[in-house]
């Protein structure tokens, strides 16, 4: 089984409880009772429990919640209740290990209070507990270690952020590319389509007057043959509106294969969409609109809900265009909307549609509704 960078930290993490827990057990466990022992390996346990899932890969972090902040409560006082218990210094590795978490789940600021909230109550109890003194070098030494991690931690954090919006712009400007692409095509297809119309539908058309004239003629053999020219003429000018028609019916835009080259590779992110309708868009308006809603959806997702999951469902009722975003992340009962769900909205409403957001289910469900100038195809 192949492990994951994104496992690396949880792993490094285990091996240090592991040597820790070993550590003491080994000189704990040869005097202690069976009673305190066993006590002392649940405390471990328990500290063990918390750690993993807080750091399992599919977390939500973005927003903490109570959830997590219990978890992280009950596994300090684990720690603690381990201090209070057995006499070794090598216990603050423990909250050296619990700090390095915090940055994912909560800001810098408020990681480094809590740092110095632990760090000075851990010493503090210690020298409490077991009547020592002299403890401020060890204190200032292992102080350092908790800020080397969480500075870690916190710039693996940064660069994990940087990564995505990496590669949120990447998919925004290959999405960019293929709309200008198309577009080109598209006003390619209608340049053709006038000339062949300008150059070859009026002379036809004209061609075809002129025979008509000719057509009342007496001559009988001129006749026919001014009528067989004039079937030709008419067939020639059917085939150009034909290919006209055609060019012009092809200058839609291939709305399904903008999200999927949008949508495509997000870290941490799967994109699952549903088209109920045939969605070759002939608005470029519309489509840059549409495409533009959905990256921020998924913008919002990515920064704010700790979802590992995302939904695209596209519908037509009518003449309405239904988009709905949803996501398996969670948000807080009072979000506030921030710039990019705003500009989700102001979009919609650029074409005289509407949006609504909802929390469904601890999650962000975003319906919107567009009016349609003209009637796609349906599959």
């Amino acid at each position: 089984m192949k492990l994951d960078r994104e496992h690396f930290p949880q792993v490094a993490g285990l091996i240090t409880w592991a040597v820790v827990f070993a550590v003491i057990i080994a000189g704990y466990g040869a005097s202690a009772s069976p009673l305190a022992l066993l006590l002392v390996i649940g405390l471990f346990l328990v500290y063990l429990v918390c750690f993993i899932v807080l750091t399992w890969p599919s977390a939500p972090r973005a927003q903490p919640g109570i959830v997590p902040g219990t978890l992280f409560a009950i596994q300090v006082l684990s720690a603690f209740a381990l201090v209070y218990l057995i006499p070794e210094f090598e216990l603050a590795i423990l909250t050296i290990i619990w700090v390095a978490v915090l940055p994912t789940y909560y800001s810098f600021r408020t990681s480094l209070i809590l740092l110095v909230v632990v760090v000075t109550a851990w010493f503090t109890a210690y020298s409490v507990r077991w009547d020592t003194g002299g403890l401020l070098p060890s204190a200032l030494l292992f102080g350092a270690f908790h800020v080397f991690a969480i500075l870690m931690t916190e710039a693996t954090k940064s660069a994990q952020l940087a990564s995505m919006e990496a590669t949120r712009l990447n998919a925004e400007l290959r999405t960019a590319q293929g709309l200008l692409e198309q577009a080109t095509r598209q006003n390619e297809r209608t340049r053709i389509a006038r000339d062949l119309h300008d150059l070859l539908g009026h002379h036809l058309t004209a061609l075809i007057i002129n025979l008509q004239v000719a057509g009342h003629l007496d001559q009988d053999e001129a006749r026919q043959k001014i009528e067989q020219c004039h079937s030709i003429a008419k067939l020639l000018l059917s085939d150009v509106r034909e290919a006209v028609s055609t060019l012009r019916e092809n200058e839609s835009l291939d709305f399904v294969a903008m999200v999927d080259l949008m949508t495509e590779n997000i870290p941490g992110l799967m994109v699952h969409r549903q088209f109920d309708v045939d969605l070759d868009l002939e608005d470029l308006l519309i489509a840059k609109n549409l495409l533009s809603c959905i990256q921020e959806a998924i913008t919002n997702t990515l920064r704010h809900s700790g979802a590992d999951a995302f939904s695209i469902h596209l519908s037509q009722k009518d003449d309405e265009l239904l988009l709905e975003c949803f996501d398996n992340g969670e948000i807080t009962a009072g979000y506030v909307k921030g710039n990019g769900l705003k500009g989700f909205e102001e979009r919609i409403m650029e074409m005289s549609g509407s949006v609504h957001f909802d929390r469904v289910d601890g999650a962000l469900h975003i319906a919107a509704t567009i009016p349609l100038a003209r009637t796609m195809a349906e599959t």
